[in-house]
């Protein structure tokens, strides 16, 4: 989905400016969010100003990108309580219209994403802050076209490989399929040489990850908006069309694929707007369907495998951080889902937390999660300013 955003809503939070070091002061979950029985929501960072991507190092370290500042932030939980009482910049000074996106630790660097470079720091005299600042690749060489539309950069590093993603332009860019990089997953070599092309057809997946125990790449890939724009017409009958389709997906990636955008949504279903393609059937012969299709306009951001034990029965199991959109007549997403998985595909899913306190008002908008180290699971809201903790307290659980 586009990102909508209105900065009025923003303007009455107090926010710690994330260009200094801080200590994160105690913060309530508003009222009002729903949570599964069994479990409890909490908040692990407060005060970082629209926080969006998550990654964390092996000893804990949580680091936390702020789009909006050009920085990254060096979270830590000095007492093991699960709130991460510090906040340094780790990486600061990044020009914000260009994005600070998707990063992962790797090799003992941070890797992180922008716009325009794919880069690696580190820490090497000890003092929080990144002194090792290096890119690896630049804007002569990564996969971007035209400015505007979904710039969100996907990264992930596996198998000695360096993948990523640039969304499409438009809401749905009817073009040649070799028009643009974008739309597109690359891949290059780790010194930024070597570069191929992965899948295609993909719309905008913010984030990659690897299923654990294989080398499958799997995201969730947003829908595109105005489904039924032409046949909705001034809406006097309403978007009973575009209300429901198309959804988002579960996609496994896989190297050659073909994932239908902008032609065909979800199933195969046809994009109602571009019905006159003349190769559509071609199109649709080789597409590759979604593994799980996730509601209209939920805003599938994010995802995590969960490899932990410390919630019954979730391991092999997906998280998916639903930041929620605009074009539903009614409010959609704004919450954390789990995703049952067994032998290597999804079969259900449950509502693990929940934003929406009505039709109108919304409490939170989930951007990214991740595993923390003690098995909890942690992720972001740029909305409410926060980094929440969801916690298994006791209770029934999904069975395998």
């Amino acid at each position: 989905m586009k990102l909508s955003c209105s900065f009025a809503l923003f303007a009455a939070v107090v926010a710690v400016s994330p260009l200094a070091p801080s200590t994160a002061r105690a913060a309530e979950v508003p009222a009002g969010v729903w949570v599964r029985d069994g479990f409890k929501l909490s908040v692990a960072v407060d005060g970082i100003k629209m926080p969006r991507f998550l990654a964390l190092a092996p000893e804990g370290t949580l680091y936390v990108s702020v789009p909006k500042e050009g920085t990254i932030i060096a979270c830590r939980d000095k007492d093991g309580d699960g709130t991460y009482e510090t906040q340094t910049p780790f990486v600061a000074g990044k020009p914000a219209n260009v994005i600070m996106q998707g990063m992962q630790w790797h090799d003992g660097w941070l890797w992180f994403a922008q716009l325009n470079a794919i880069s690696k720091a580190r820490d090497t005299d000890g003092d929080g802050k990144a002194d090792e600042d290096v890119q690896v690749l630049g804007p002569d060489q990564l996969p971007t076209g035209a400015r505007g539309g979904h710039m969100w950069r996907a990264l992930l590093i596996h198998g000695g490989r360096i993948y990523t993603h640039v969304g499409d332009q438009t809401n749905a860019t009817d073009e040649p399929m070799d028009a643009s990089e974008r739309k597109k997953i690359w891949s290059f070599a780790l010194d930024g040489s070597e570069k191929k092309l992965f899948a295609s057809g993909v719309r905008n997946t913010e984030k990659l990850v690897v299923r654990p125990g294989s080398n499958e790449l799997w995201g969730v890939d947003h829908d595109i908006d105005n489904m039924a724009l032409k046949l909705e017409g001034d809406r006097k009958l309403g978007q009973g069309i575009t209300d429901h389709n198309p959804p988002a997906e579960l996609n496994r990636y896989v190297e050659g694929g073909f994932y239908g955008h902008p032609w065909l949504v979800g199933k195969n279903q046809p994009n109602l707007a571009l019905l006159s393609e003349p190769r559509l059937m071609e199109y649709a012969q080789k597409a590759i369907i979604p593994e799980w299709l996730l509601p209209a306009h939920c805003s599938a951001n994010a995802l995590t495998f969960y490899t932990g034990d410390a919630i019954p029965n979730a391991k092999g199991d997906v998280f998916v951080a639903m930041r929620g959109g605009w074009n539903a007549t009614a409010k959609v997403g704004y919450g954390i889902s789990r995703i049952l998985f067994e032998n290597g595909h999804p079969y259900g899913e449950l509502k693990m937390v929940n934003f929406l306190k009505s039709e109108t008002e919304i409490l939170g908008r989930p951007v990214d999660c991740t595993q923390a180290p003690d098995g909890s699971l942690l992720f972001s809201d740029d909305f409410g300013h926060k980094v929440y903790r969801l916690t298994y307290t006791g209770g029934k659980t999904a069975r395998k």
